[in-house]
């Protein structure tokens, strides 16, 4: 049986994010063991709340609570190799990989005797303790109602999502990976091509909270109408979108801007259009883009 008893938590791997992690618990008031593969990373965060480990098994084996936060699934399971009982240990991985990585993981844990929570990080390491950054846990609910409120320590906006463990995954993958980045560069195209054009900087960031707002209302409408399997629409349908964009690439192209995401998004309406779907709201996209 493993032995937890002279901290509160470890944290494995102390890059920017995994030190961020330490500080916000100790700052909290947990009592946190830290490992790094190079001691010298671990041995800067030693405080009166922090205490570097130099073998991963006597971290590992110091907390029940055992947070790794390496830059890839496959380095967390490298370093946790020499551990080879997890019993009484909650092990959260809040490193950053596909949903198929999650869930091999999570049978690799559970072999091993471990809860385990897998926790994906919306934010950036100086965000955390903050209510600037979300952290989405899904997994074992018991987990979570024992250690949910030392995972709040690191922001109050943490939330377990789903006993299906790789769902924290899928939701940072689609949020932040499928969504927010493609926004954010459609942004960067759109702001390049307004500026570029004489658009007053004031002007633009006046107006832009609107299109957010029209951005909100939209994304709710179309998650509905997937779920539903009903496109239908009394608004602008796709053939609306595609024939008013039509040329749009061609303008671009004439200002000196190669606009690739909204060459995308083009193409999604025209591929819709020809596949039948003109008549039907924006949503209705879904059938191309889901061709399996």
């Amino acid at each position: 049986m493993k032995q937890t008893t002279s901290h509160d938590v470890t944290v494995l791997g102390c890059g920017l994010m995994g030190s961020a992690l330490a500080r916000a618990l100790a700052g909290g008031g947990k009592t946190v063991a830290v490992w790094n593969r190079t001691h010298h990373r671990a041995a800067a965060l030693a405080d009166n709340a922090i205490t570097p480990m130099r073998e991963i098994g006597d971290a590992v084996a110091a907390a029940p609570l055992v947070l790794a936060c390496f830059a890839t699934y496959d380095g967390a399971l490298a370093a946790l190799e020499p551990v080879s009982d997890l019993t009484g240990t909650t092990l959260v991985n809040v490193g950053t990989g596909a949903p198929s990585e999650v869930e091999s993981f999570g049978l690799w844990a559970g072999e091993r005797g471990a809860e385990y929570l897998d926790g994906s990080i919306l934010g950036y390491p100086e965000e955390i303790g903050t209510e600037g950054a979300a952290i989405l846990y899904s997994g074992s609910e018991t987990a979570w109602a024992e250690h949910g409120e030392s995972l709040t320590l690191l922001t109050p906006v943490s939330v377990w999502v789903s006993h299906d463990v790789k769902i924290a995954s899928v939701l940072n993958v689609g949020l932040v990976g499928m969504f927010l980045v493609p926004a954010v560069s459609a942004y960067v195209e759109a702001s390049t091509y307004m500026l570029g054009q004489g658009v007053d900087q004031a002007l633009l960031d006046a107006l832009t909270p609107a299109a957010f707002a029209s951005v909100q209302s939209e994304t709710a409408r179309v998650a509905t109408a997937i779920a539903s399997g009903d496109f239908t629409t009394d608004q602008a349908t796709i053939a609306t979108y595609a024939q008013g964009l039509d040329g749009a690439v061609d303008v671009m192209k004439e200002t000196g801007l190669n606009a690739r995401v909204f060459a995308a998004a083009i193409e999604n309406l025209t591929a819709a259009v020809d596949a039948g779907l003109g008549d039907l709201g924006f949503a209705a996209q879904t059938k191309v883009i889901a061709t399996g």
